[in-house]
């Protein structure tokens, strides 16, 4: 008679856009005794809905999802249910995603070619309570903070004062785009870039969409 296992699963749910990143994290996990993976989602709503059915223990999070991106999806998950881990699973390794992860209660920070291992046990050190970033963007992130004259951006109170999303409208505005184009890139409504743009205009005490991409130019925020 086989002997039955007493110890609880680790309940994973997995959120991404692309159903072959999905697929193959799925699969890979699913080969441990000690995960489940419950669910999968290609959104933030999707994966808002899954967590109120499903109760994940870890959510692997990607940044870049159609409505709101990872950042923000971690900050609702965290403010509802603050005790999901959630691990950012991302193929950006700047250090202000990683800031703004763990600004947003995110307990680990990892890039997508990590190895099987360097995964699994990822996981298990943020489920018993720690929090990690991959060694090498650890690295960088002191790196960047230890010399005194770079990284002029992390320095910046204003810019630290802006959301990762008044960012991402503040370089496509500088690109040119009109809102309506924004909106369109960033599966938002017009009327919500318009409210970001007020925003940001007012935090960075200039009137109109001109001032606010030369001001941004000038301190090197935007390409």
């Amino acid at each position: 008679m086989k002997k039955k296992n007493n110890f609880k699963k680790i309940k994973i749910l997995i959120v991404d856009d692309h159903n072959l990143v999905r697929e193959g994290f799925a699969k890979m996990l699913g080969l441990e005794e000690e995960f489940t993976v419950i669910g999968q989602a290609s959104s933030a709503k999707e994966a808002l809905d899954k967590i109120k059915i499903l109760n994940p223990n870890i959510i692997l999070m990607d940044i870049k999802l159609p409505d709101l991106n990872g950042i923000e999806c971690t900050q609702l998950i965290k403010k509802e249910h603050p005790e999901i881990k959630v691990i950012i699973l991302s193929m950006y390794d700047e250090v202000q995603y990683v800031l703004e992860s763990v600004k947003s209660g995110a307990t680990g920070y990892l890039l997508k070619d990590i190895s099987r291992e360097e995964l699994v046990h990822s996981i298990k050190i943020v489920y018993a309570g720690g929090s990690l970033i991959q060694p090498d963007l650890a690295h960088k992130v002191l790196k960047n903070f230890t010399k005194n004259n770079s990284l002029d951006l992390l320095k910046n109170n204003i810019y630290k004062e802006l959301s990762l999303r008044e960012k991402e409208i503040l370089q496509w505005i500088a690109d040119g785009k009109t809102n309506k184009e924004a909106a369109e890139v960033l599966y938002i409504s017009e009327k919500t870039v318009k409210s970001h743009l007020r925003t940001i205009f007012r935090k960075l005490e200039v009137t109109d969409r001109a001032q606010a991409v030369a001001y941004a130019m000038r301190k090197g925020w935007v390409g």
